[in-house]
């Protein structure tokens, strides 16, 4: 393709390093747009790359695509530049990769069943949805300039110095601009993302001769947890990626005479461009250390995860020795603090962390209500980090934390209700050296929301995008006043999803002071940062941690048991009881309560939901109601769910919003219509429940009345339904399998929940109901579209892949299936507000359903059809199509001139969107020609990503015969082997009719 025809060019003799000095803060406004392949192993042995080999790539059929500027190769490293994010991802789908599996991946060590120390794992977090966040290169006459989005100095330096070496300049010839230049907390993306988006588009940039933009990668720390086995990191990671790192640690050995110390760094791994275009010389892009706790005598090595940054390093490393002294402390009989204490060097460190548990004995006047039959403790943890300034300049930061934490035995849940931390994280200067500035705060709540991020309900199945989000993040207690006291001056840090900020070493002994005072109070020992409530309600039921208190339960348990059977049965009696309660109304909730995170955290659940599809008639504001819902039964409204007192929810409260999604009952007492999904959000965790009405109360308010539902009798009976719901509805929220994977459970949980992919894609019985079983996700109908099978997905001839999936749910579109559109498109624009882990956690739970035992046989090829496929198979597609009449050549003629254009792959350069083939999309090999005939119809005129355009509707301008003709042809053409549909002239008028009363 000739560049000069895609834009205005500067003549490069004319771009000199001279003119990138004067190059303007925000990127140039004419890019192209680049894609990396990404190995399925990555590894690292803290010098050479050592993981999947890349033995072949078709770069020269990617490069005659229409759209593409260059492809690239070196090495292991393999991309694509074009003019489009579109065709962007159809070349790099055309690269069709070869990977040869690295031998060292059977041979990486594990450590966990050494019969050493106990391991530790803290869960790296996602980072908030970045979505839109890209970099941008122009790597040019030995110089590059690199557009950021904002984040830290020492982010950008970090990125400097692997793009001076993977680009072979120095540092000088770098140029780095950020959104905003004083920013000092971290991007939206993860630091080592940035990285790698910087190297890819600089790499490609330089190919191509143009600036290139690369979106920043988001959502995959959820497949990654650092695990530290006695101050040696190791890697738990979904899908075989791994690092080999340089730190070669063991044990402390927890002597009174041993100076336990280590100047052995952490190396966090250079850029993934670099790691793969470089394989021998790859060498870590940054270091820290970790001061206090670590004895270097092994020559072992260990992995390092794939995004793991210096600070995650620290923290996991600082929670496992922490951990660790608080353990040996007591098998000797000591006391945790005053043996952690007699182990600190004496220095600013220690006198920090004696000032802060001196503290932490003073009476404060904001205790927290006692809770009945609740388990108290407390911990204590310390942390001593070296750390290099951007000038080069070593200094040394110290925090301390005592934390203070209550427990219900029943229900696992956890309180942190007091915390005193100290820090001292001043840059070292030559008129401070001789002094202490420290800051000691008290129970602020900076410090409580902080530590009750690493409060997690099962991760497995309650996370958004906020690993660490419980209810008790909805909103502070009023009792949680600010009663900061300091000595001296200093910044504070943030713990921001899991990763510090700058000076953010005041936080790195939170986990360990929790999982001590947890320790304290009931015994157990976690090891796994967030901490899961449910396996510690799961180990103080254990027989094995029987004490007074639980055999004095246990001796009531009969009593218990009783209640609980007489309470289940009026239960059962309550439920089927058709007239239902109204309760009362209020004045609508103080949205104020709730914190951004659960606000947010709710705009996730609504989106995840899809709610705003439902809610919102064509043309309507968003969620005032009064769409027209066709059921088998009769047209049915949707509600107004904004906060508006008269005609929305805005005088609802939780409890009557709550019954609603639960158990289908309106406030007033009606029952409500099973075509509001109720039976899968009564899966809903409270947390997410919570944070769904903190969202919808938060929106703008509409007034506006939707039209009444009126069925015909019996369906206009709504008492009737509470004996539907006693048949066909579990109210009974989501239980994680613990034998399955937490991604599996994660999938699950959006899937059957808040996803309610069911309600489309399950069979209903005579009565409206879904299908179990054998027929759960079996394929089903909405809206006059056939909703595919979903439970053989990694079956058949028509397999989807685990990437291929990902990219459909999204981006919908996939080369080797095709394009959402119909009802499944609006499920994709939800889906997009969702990070990458959770796409990624539906892709596995999907892909993992059994398929039925006894799946419907192919349907065997009539004679009078087989032949005619059987020679075109044979003969060339022009004497084939020649050769057909009648309505086979008509067909044939309205695809020339209707569909060709945009979808035949020899019809010259696409024009705008995606080039979909036909002969790999999905619907030309169903069963029924719905889906088929619905987009011929009526186009694609709200296509799931805008950059996927949009298809024109052919309902004014073929008639019925035409229509048929055409869908005949294409069956023929491009799913020869599947035998043709009958009657479609009738499906065609039915579907055409529906429409037309819509």
């Amino acid at each position: 393709m000739n560049r000069d025809a895609l834009g205005p060019t500067s003549d490069p003799a004319l771009l000199s390093t001279q003119a990138f000095g004067n190059m303007p803060r925000i990127p140039p406004a004419d890019l192209l747009h680049g894609l990396a392949l990404r190995p399925p192993a990555v590894l690292w042995d803290g010098a050479r790359y050592r993981g999947s080999v890349l033995q072949a790539v078709q770069l020269d059929h990617a490069r005659t695509l229409a759209g593409v500027v260059a492809t690239v190769r070196r090495a292991h490293y393999a991309g694509v530049v074009a003019v489009s994010p579109v065709y962007a991802r159809q070349a790099a789908a055309a690269l069709a990769p070869v990977w040869q599996a690295p031998d060292s991946l059977a041979s990486t060590p594990h450590y966990e069943d050494e019969g050493e120390s106990p391991h530790y794992t803290l869960r790296l977090a996602s980072a908030p949805s970045a979505a839109g966040a890209r970099v941008t290169a122009w790597t040019l006459n030995g110089h590059a300039s690199v557009w950021l989005p904002a984040c830290a100095q020492g982010v950008q330096a970090q990125i400097r110095r692997d793009l001076a070496a993977l680009l072979h300049l120095p540092d000088a010839a770098i140029s780095l601009f950020a959104e905003d230049a004083h920013v000092d907390g971290p991007s939206a993306a993860h630091p080592l993302d940035l990285m790698d988006a910087a190297a890819d588009a600089a790499l490609l940039s330089q190919a191509a001769g143009r600036p290139v933009c690369v979106p920043c990668p988001v959502g995959m720390a959820d497949e990654l947890s650092l695990r530290v086995q006695a101050g040696r990191p190791a890697m738990d990671a979904a899908h075989d990626v791994n690092l080999d790192s340089m730190l070669d640690v063991v044990a402390p050995a927890f002597d009174a005479k041993t100076t336990l110390a280590s100047d052995a760094p952490w190396a966090v791994r250079p850029s993934l461009a670099r790691l793969l275009s470089e394989p021998a010389q790859s060498g870590p892009s940054a270091h820290a250390t970790v001061c206090g706790g670590i004895d270097v005598t092994s020559t072992k090595r260990a992995s390092q995860p794939l995004r793991a940054s210096v600070d995650e390093l620290n923290a996991a490393q600082v929670f496992a020795e922490e951990s660790l002294w608080h353990e040996d402390a007591l098998a000797k009989g000591e006391d945790p603090v005053a043996w952690r204490l007699q182990h600190l060097q004496e220095g600013r460190g220690r006198e920090l962390a004696r000032q802060v548990a001196d503290r932490a004995v003073e009476p404060t006047d904001a205790e927290a209500p006692a809770v009945a039959g609740a388990l108290h403790g407390t911990g204590f943890a310390t942390a001593q980090v070296q750390c290099v300034d951007e000038d080069g300049a070593s200094r040394m930061v110290w925090a301390a934390w005592v934390a203070d934490v209550s427990v219900e035995p029943g229900t696992g849940r956890v309180d942190v209700t007091r915390v005193v931390a100290g820090h001292d994280s001043q840059r070292l200067q030559s008129a401070q050296a001789a002094s202490v500035h420290a800051r000691i705060e008290q129970q602020t709540p900076w410090l409580l929301d902080n530590a009750r991020r690493l409060l997690a309900a099962p991760s497995a199945f309650d996370d958004w995008s906020s690993p660490s989000f419980s209810d008790e993040g909805l909103a502070l207690r009023p009792d949680e006043a600010d009663s900061a006291m300091q000595l001296g001056d200093s910044s504070v840090g943030e713990l921001s999803q899991g990763r510090l900020a700058v000076d953010g070493v005041v936080t790195l002994p939170a986990a360990a002071a929790i999982a001590n005072a947890i320790h304290n109070a009931t015994g157990v020992r976690l090891r796994q940062a967030p901490f899961d409530t449910e396996s510690l309600r799961q180990a103080l039921q254990a027989p094995r941690r029987a004490t007074t208190r639980g055999r004095l339960a246990r001796a009531g348990a009969w009593l218990a048991a009783g209640m609980a059977s007489v309470a289940g049965v009026a239960g059962m009696a309550v439920a089927l009881w058709p007239f239902k309660p109204a309760l009362p109304l209020t004045a609508g909730p103080d949205v104020s309560l709730y914190s951004m995170r659960a606000i947010e955290r709710g705009r996730l659940v609504a989106a995840a939901g899809d709610c705003v599809a439902c809610h919102t008639a064509p043309g309507g504001q968003p969620n005032a109601g009064g769409l027209a819902l066709d059921t088998p039964f009769g047209t049915i409204y949707t509600t107004n769910i904004t906060p508006d007192n008269d005609t929305g929810i805005g005088r609802w409260s939780y409890t009557a919003f709550e019954r609603a999604m639960r158990q289908g009952v309106h406030q007033d007492g009606r029952q409500l219509y099973p075509a509001f999904p109720y039976t899968a959000y009564a899966k809903l965790s409270d947390a997410d429940m919570q944070a769904l009405y903190g969202y919808l109360m938060s929106q703008p308010s509409v007034k506006a009345e939707p039209p009444k539902t009126q069925l015909a009798f019996p369906f206009n009976m709504r008492p009737l339904l509470a004996g539907w719901n006693a048949l066909f509805h579990d109210a009974t929220p989501f239980t994680p399998d613990p034998s399955r994977s937490a991604q599996w459970l994660r999938g699950a949980y959006l899937v059957e929940g808040v996803g309610h992919c069911a309600a489309c894609h399950s069979p209903r019985n005579s009565l409206g109901a879904e299908k179990k079983g054998v027929h759960y996700l079996a394929g089903g109908e909405a809206e006059g579209w056939t909703a595919p099978a979903l439970n053989q997905l990694a079956s058949g001839p028509r397999a989807w892949s685990g990437d291929e999936l990902f990219q459909y749910l999204r981006t919908g579109y996939s080369p080797s299936h095709g394009v959402a559109a119909g009802p499944m498109a609006p499920v994709i624009h939800g889906l997009a507000e969702l990070p990458d882990s959770d796409v990624k956690a539906i892709t596995t739970y999907l892909l993992d359903l059994p398929t039925p035992a006894s799946p419907r046989p192919e349907p065997v090829v009539a004679a009078a059809a087989a032949a005619p496929a059987a020679n075109m198979q044979a003969a060339s597609d022009s004497a084939t199509l020649h050769s057909l009449q009648g309505r086979r050549a008509n067909g044939e003629r309205i695809y020339q001139n209707a569909c060709a254009m945009c979808h035949d792959t020899a019809a010259g350069p696409t024009l705008f969107g995606a080039r979909p083939l036909l002969s790999a999309n999905t619907n030309l090999y169903a069963d029924t020609p719905d889906n088929l005939i619905q987009v011929i119809l009526n186009g694609i005129q709200e296509p799931a990503d805008d950059a996927l355009g949009y298809m024109p509707a052919f309902k004014d301008s073929l008639n019925d015969t035409q229509v048929a003709d055409l869908v005949g042809y294409l069956r023929e053409r491009f799913a020869p082997d599947k035998q043709a549909w009958p009657d479609t002239t009738a499906t065609i008028k039915r579907l055409r009719d529906s429409a037309q009363l819509d």
